[in-house]
Order: C-alpha cells, then structure tokens, then sequence
C-alpha cells in the first residue's frame, strides 16, 4: 500500500494571492494521487508520485477542508488538510 501522504510543508495564504500545494505519497507500483474537496475532485495524479492544487487567486470560498489519496491495487492511505 501506498505510505502515507506529505504535503510541501505549511502556508498561509490571504485572499487573492496564489496556492500552490504539492501532495505526495511513495508506492510500488505507482500511486494514483489526488486531492479532493468534499466529493469533489480537484486535481489528480496518475501514476505519478505527487500531485499539485493550483489556485490562481485563492478566495474565501476555497478555505476549508480537502483530502489527499494515495491509492494503487494494495490499498490506500490519505492525508487531510485545511
């Protein structure tokens, strides 16, 4: 199963500045990777190590709560973040 994700470290970010968050996770095979909000997928990964949310300017509406998935056919591991 995938290792449990990492995200690229912790930031504030002020409305209307840009984001960009890289969620990773190790596997083999490679992981499918992707960050979601709610049921909502926002970005995805495939077959790749990391993944990157991009927001060009983050607005308050974007805060809240997403969740980074690691998965391949062993299983699967997640990270949450705000």
């Amino acid at each position: 199963a995938p290792r449990p994700p990492v995200l690229n470290g912790s930031l504030w970010v002020l409305a209307g500045d840009p984001l960009a968050v890289t969620c990773g996770a190790r596997s083999h095979p490679a992981p499918i990777v992707t960050v979601a909000r709610g049921r909502r997928v926002v970005a995805t990964a495939v077959y790749e190590p990391q993944v990157t949310l991009e927001v060009a300017a983050a607005a308050p509406e974007d805060a809240g709560e997403y969740l980074c998935r690691a998965e391949n056919q062993h299983g699967e591991s997640s990270l949450a973040f705000n």
